[in-house]
């Protein structure tokens, strides 16, 4: 029986930080095992409402991992693992109280159109390989 593997990364399609955020991963995922799509997508559609949030709520990163689904900062050290090389560094901040890493992931996703600008539409032309960004 061969076992299923999908790491799916969703984020906000119109965030700059977002946009600059997955441009940075898919730098480093150098063997092409996530996929993508945007929270204002259907798929980002439908997981939002199988975890009962608000369908215009973008504030979060979300990692799902086969059935497993990892937000805020959990998510950014879940997709750290994943794609592995120097960016590990990163980390460290993992030794710190998930709940001040959440505080701090809110804090930042509070004002990130603010410092880093909203997009007019979702870019997918960094996404080259089929079936790499969903929707």
């Amino acid at each position: 029986m061969k076992i299923i593997n999908e790491k799916i990364v969703y984020y906000d399609g119109l965030c700059g930080l977002c946009d600059s955020s997955i441009t940075l991963i898919l730098k480093f995922d150098k063997n092409n095992t996530l996929k993508y799509s945007s929270l204002q997508g259907k798929s980002g559609q439908i997981l939002l409402k199988q975890l009962n949030k608000e369908l215009h709520e973008f504030d979060t990163v979300l990692f799902k991992v086969n059935d497993q689904v990892y937000t805020k900062s959990t998510a950014v050290f879940k997709i750290i693992d994943s794609i592995g090389g120097w960016i590990k560094i990163f980390k460290i901040f993992n030794l710190l109280p998930t709940k001040f890493n959440d505080w701090v992931y809110s804090k930042i996703a509070k004002n990130r159109f603010k410092y880093f600008g909203k997009l007019d539409s979702c870019d997918i032309s960094k996404f080259n390989i089929p079936g790499q960004f969903i929707d």
